[in-house]
């Protein structure tokens, strides 16, 4: 069913976790709580005269964009799009992508988040997999029918009136398909229902205190840096949480470029730029930072793992207004978002920790050793229902193995200490890799650093160090490094191999260290040391 909608309804966004039952077993949840995607929509209409996405010299304000989806929608209402159909977003970040998102969303249809950097084999596997309706990309794409969005850019660009009609959608109806951001193998689809979508948002803007009847009609949002993909969970929930707090999106137009963060930041007066660890290193590595007006910038949130001490204090030097704001939020795909969360009080001096469970999630560990550490399980009502072709991403209890090793202290803090996948196991030892790269970040000199598992003859594996210097500095010594490990490390876990270089690590498409390519380039030369600093 479509409706055409013309007022704003209130919508409630409320505190009280009560149980309830979700994937047929109980489950925590918000008793008060929206319950579709495109009723987001309607929560923006309070903000009909601010700018909301921003993006070269482009800009759209919330009524602007509102017209667009419009727009847009009816013409994939020409193609034959529906209540239930999937539609591939496959492209970079632009107003455009972002319009189509939401114009999915107000059709009751289902958006699955392509990556543009699959290959073309990638993308015939996986538009086999997933089978969309429709595909809104440049690229060519055989198997379904096509919509450039160069075209929907015209669309959006055109100005022209139309009515906003929202489909009456399920709670527990499909709503994204995402993708694994794994290095090995195909990228797994994974079908999340509108449930997930909303309890994720409803989780982020809980804990920072901006659920959206909380706020006041006068409420300035937030200006965001959008320099993640938008087609990866931490994208979506800034597309959302934006359009939710009455934000303003700042959009990179092109790749990521260290100086262009920079030149957003003192232009816009950016407030807030979510991003990820090797981003912000290459950010602070950059001579622009002298000459930039960054003050404005209050908020550096990073997910995807624990962020070393290290960085935080260099974010913190080099951005003064952010102070404590260096929160963390851990979660993955998986999950539907994130599991637990903690400010940067609650962080900082606390290696590999990344907070406490959030309000409607479970956490516990799985097999721990005598240390307690063991591999990360959640549970949530905001779990997928499952991996397309593969079945439900969670167990028969709910809970829903993470891949990552960690320990819960005695406060109920969270800690992430590797990964089980990248587990190193040298002569029968078991090392995690990300133990090693912590050690590492502690020398002043270095800038990055990746540890992976090299093939031995006689240790089954060995562990290979990969160090980044930063620019200008100098060279520190094989001793000197071995030196900085014994001081941290256990004796098996020192590296029996090194790279010293200044070039940048291989990185997966949303800034993640590629640890495939990195043993490909180095198994390549033959494993052993190399000196190129």
């Amino acid at each position: 069913m479509v409706a055409t909608t013309t007022e704003s309804t209130a919508i409630v966004w409320g505190r009280e976790v009560v149980e309830g039952t979700v994937h047929g077993r109980p489950s925590r949840m918000y008793k008060e709580r929206p319950t579709a995607v495109n009723q987001f929509l309607l929560e923006a209409r309070r903000w009909g005269s601010q700018e909301l996405l921003v993006q070269g010299d482009r800009r759209l304000t919330y009524a602007d964009h509102e017209a667009a989806v419009a727009r847009v929608a009816n013409r994939l209402s020409a193609y034959g799009i529906t209540l239930g159909d999937r539609v591939m977003l496959l492209g970079f970040n632009s107003i455009e992508w972002y319009v189509s998102f939401w114009a999915v969303h107000s059709l009751g249809a289902v958006a699955v988040l392509g990556n543009p950097w699959w290959s073309d084999h990638e993308v015939e596997q996986l538009v086999a997999k997933v089978q969309p309706k429709l595909a809104l990309t440049d690229r060519e794409v055989h198997q379904v029918s096509r919509v450039s969005l160069q075209e929907l850019r015209t669309l959006v660009d055109s100005g022209d009136p139309a009515e906003l009609r929202l489909a009456d959608v399920s709670e527990d109806a499909d709503a994204v398909v995402m993708f694994s951001s794994g290095t090995t193998g195909l990228p797994k689809g994974i079908l999340v229902s509108q449930r997930s979508v909303v309890g994720n948002m409803h989780n982020v803007l809980g804990m920072t205190n901006r659920l959206p009847n909380e706020l006041p009609d006068d409420y300035r949002g937030t200006t965001s840096l959008q320099s993640v993909p938008m087609f990866h969970l931490a994208g979506v929930q800034v597309s959302c949480a934006t359009l939710l707090q009455g934000g303003k999106l700042v959009m990179l137009d092109g790749k990521f470029d260290p100086a262009e963060v920079l030149r957003l930041i003192e232009e816009e007066k950016v407030r807030s730029w979510g991003a990820i660890p090797t981003m912000v290193s290459r950010v602070l590595e950059h001579p622009d930072i002298r000459t930039r007006d960054i003050s404005s910038l209050a908020s550096v949130p990073l997910g995807g793992a624990a962020v070393p001490d290290e960085l935080r204090q260099r974010i913190a030097e080099v951005f003064p207004s952010v102070k404590k704001r260096i929160g963390s939020l851990y979660g993955l795909t998986e999950t539907g978002g994130p599991l637990a969360a903690g400010s940067g009080g609650e962080i900082t001096g606390h290696p590999s920790r990344v907070g406490k469970p959030l309000p409607v999630t479970e956490v516990r560990i799985a097999n721990p050793d005598e240390t307690g550490e063991g591999e990360i399980m959640g549970r949530t009502p905001n779990a997928p229902e499952e991996v397309i072709g593969e079945g439900p991403v969670e167990d028969q209890d709910g809970w829903i193995a993470t891949g990552d090793l960690g320990r819960i202290d005695e406060e109920g803090y969270l800690y992430v200490t590797g990964r089980a996948k990248e587990i190193i196991i040298r002569a029968g030892e078991n090392i995690a890799s990300a133990n090693i790269e912590n050690a590492l970040l502690r020398h002043q000199d270095v800038a990055d650093a990746g540890v992976v598992a090299l093939p031995d003859p006689d240790l089954g594996e060995k562990v290979g160090a990969a160090v980044v210097i930063k620019p200008g500095a100098p060279v520190p010594t094989l001793d000197e490094l071995a030196a900085l490990c014994r001081e941290y490390l256990a004796r098996y876990e020192m590296p029996d191999s090194w790279w010293i270089r200044r070039d940048s690590l291989p990185m997966t498409d949303i800034g993640k260290l590629n640890k495939k390519q990195l043993i490909a380039d180095w198994t390549g030369r033959g494993g052993e040391t190399f000196h190129e600093a």
